[in-house]
């Protein structure tokens, strides 16, 4: 009895200990090496188009990603967050360490015509997206106005 006792003991300590050593250690600075900047705004008689850009300059693919444009509400004292989004045109599934992707954006006239309340000149941009595999654990989500974007 001592000795299945003592025998599970060892076995339950053994596998608590063993690892895998090939798992990946995605850091906050692997997140950092993900950018994504406007590239270009203009106006057309339909109304605005974007160019955003999005580069990979960490060390593991983006297996995938969806990337968005929102306005923000201009409230009283400053401004606040709005739920409808753009979703980017453009976009593909396994972006590779050192792949640079130019992503599109329209927003129709109808949707900000006569509204004032949209900040057209501050629009915020976002990425949520999956580095090596689609698994909750390596998920990121890097997001803002795009002025502050430009230094991420």
């Amino acid at each position: 009895m001592k000795k299945t006792l003592l025998f599970i003991i060892l076995v339950v300590l053994l596998c608590a200990s063993c690892t895998n050593n090939h798992e990946i250690k995605v850091t906050h600075e692997d997140i950092d090496d993900i950018s994504l900047t406007l590239d270009s705004k203009s106006e057309s008689s339909n109304g605005l188009n974007f160019v955003l850009k999005l580069q990979n300059n960490s060390r593991y693919i983006i297996k995938q990603n969806n990337v968005n444009l929102s306005f923000p509400i201009k409230i009283d004292n400053g401004t606040k967050g709005n739920d409808f989004k753009i979703e980017s045109k453009g976009n593909k599934l396994d972006i590779h360490p050192g792949e640079e992707l130019f992503l599109t954006v329209f927003a129709p006239m109808e949707m900000y015509e006569g509204n004032n309340n949209i900040d057209l000149d501050n629009p915020y941009i976002e990425i949520n997206g999956y580095i090596n595999e689609v698994e909750g654990i390596m998920h990121f989500h890097k997001g803002g106005g795009y002025k502050t974007m430009e230094d991420f």
